[in-house]
């Protein structure tokens, strides 16, 4: 069980049991799961900016891109955890790893 908020630990046990996706089915399927837990539920704007923080530390690659359902939307980027990073300490805590990195 992902516990409640960590969206990192989320995405982390998300993308280990599907293997890759794309952030709008990722962003769904967790505001989804959030909204059942009644717990605060982050934007679709924040769920990409984590999944750019995963990307930055190394933990999360793109894998590929396809087009999207509808001509008007962006094409689909989907991502993968980085082999290897499945156990890292950074999913508890992305925001602290990526802070740090910056400085």
């Amino acid at each position: 069980m992902v516990k409640v908020g960590y969206c990192g630990v989320w995405i982390r046990d998300h993308l280990c049991e599907v293997k890759e996706d794309y952030i709008q089915s990722m962003s769904s399927r967790y505001r989804s799961e959030m909204k059942e837990t009644k717990n605060h539920v982050s934007s679709y704007h924040s769920f990409c900016k984590m999944v750019y923080v995963l990307e930055s530390l190394g933990l999360l690659e793109f894998t590929r891109e396809e087009p999207a359902s509808r001509d008007w939307l962006k094409h689909r980027k989907y991502y993968r955890i980085k082999p290897g990073m499945e156990n890292s300490l950074k999913w508890e805590n992305p925001q602290k790893y990526y802070e740090t990195k910056a400085t």
